[in-house]
């Protein structure tokens, strides 16, 4: 799960790419954008990284190497459906008070994916993220988060940072090299 503010388009496409071609495992976004150009984006996306890239919507089913992106007026939450989770679109208010909100993403996944969760805050304003970050930390979970100097604002990721949650504070393509060691270590 990715998570990002100001300066995060480049930082999620420069992470995203530098992924293994396959890595078995679904990739949830919310960057803080406007509903009008999530489809730009997407696309974007798609055609940096060839993956497969959707905006999500309720009833998504998270697929592996499939990436979903937070609608631009809602979080993305998950629900889980025996072996399958999907998506649960919520309007509830975050923490941060943002939305789409880093935070209840995050926490989605500490709630659903426990120990195998991962997530990354990159490049942001603010505080989104820390909130959902220590439940996926204290869920076992791990926690990435984008290095000042690659930052074009380091408020979101100096966030996870100061409150020591974060087990790798790199460049966005050396926190994907680590997500590729990790999950070819699980396989």
């Amino acid at each position: 799960a990715i998570g990002a503010s100001t300066g995060g388009l480049h930082a999620i496409t420069q992470l995203i790419q530098a992924l293994p071609p396959r890595l078995r495992a679904p990739i949830l976004v919310t960057q803080h954008l406007p509903t009008t150009f999530l489809p730009l984006f997407a696309h974007q996306i798609e055609a940096a990284c060839g993956r497969r890239v959707r905006v999500a919507e309720s009833g998504s089913l998270l697929r592996p190497d499939e990436i979903l992106l937070a609608p631009g007026d809602a979080h993305i939450d998950l629900e889980q459906h025996g072996s399958r989770v999907k998506v649960k679109l919520s309007n509830e208010p975050s923490d941060s008070g943002c939305t789409p909100s880093v935070d209840v993403m995050l926490a989605a996944v500490a709630r659903i994916y426990g120990r195998s969760g991962v997530g990354v805050v990159l490049s942001g304003m603010g505080r989104d993220g820390l909130g959902g970050g220590r439940r996926l930390a204290t869920a076992g979970g791990r926690i990435l988060a984008q290095n000042r100097e690659s930052s074009a604002v380091w408020g979101m990721p100096g966030a996870i940072a100061g409150a020591g949650i974060a087990c790798c504070i790199e460049s966005p393509a050396a926190l994907a090299r680590e997500i590729g060691e990790w999950a070819a270590a699980a396989r």
